[in-house]
């Protein structure tokens, strides 16, 4: 896989972003889709080129809504965490945490996401009960 270069989005971001403009139902162009996310058409064209950094995630937010590509999805492609992930980190418990996962070993991470996946929605089932 290439790589990025320092001073621009992963390829996977930018592919993700142009399959899903050549692949939208109403054939946006460029500049319709910088229009509708609030962003030059400029800015766009240079991120589309491999010439600027990830955008903010209000912009990843936007860029996702017009092109109808799942917000998580477009954040995973960009490799920047989404806002719930960022504010997760902000909270007193997310070192220890953070610490406890990192031991781990790599073939054991999904296992883990999956048990972390099924007590979110026992919580979300309980609460609304």
């Amino acid at each position: 896989m290439a790589e990025s270069k320092p001073n621009q989005a992963p390829d996977r971001f930018i592919r993700r972003l142009q399959k899903a403009m050549k692949e939208h139902p109403e054939k946006l162009s460029l500049n319709e889709v910088a229009r509708r996310a609030d962003l030059s058409p400029a800015y766009l064209s240079f991120l589309l080129n491999g010439k600027r950094n990830v955008p903010s995630n209000d912009a990843i937010g936007r860029l996702a809504q017009v092109l109808n590509i799942p917000q998580d999805e477009l954040h995973h492609a960009a490799g920047k965490p989404n806002d719930a992930a960022l504010d997760f980190f902000r909270k007193d418990e997310a070192g220890p945490i953070m610490r406890s996962l990192a031991k781990v070993p790599a073939g054991k991470l999904p296992a883990v996401r999956t048990w972390i996946e099924k007590f979110v929605q026992n919580q979300k089932r309980a609460k609304a009960e």
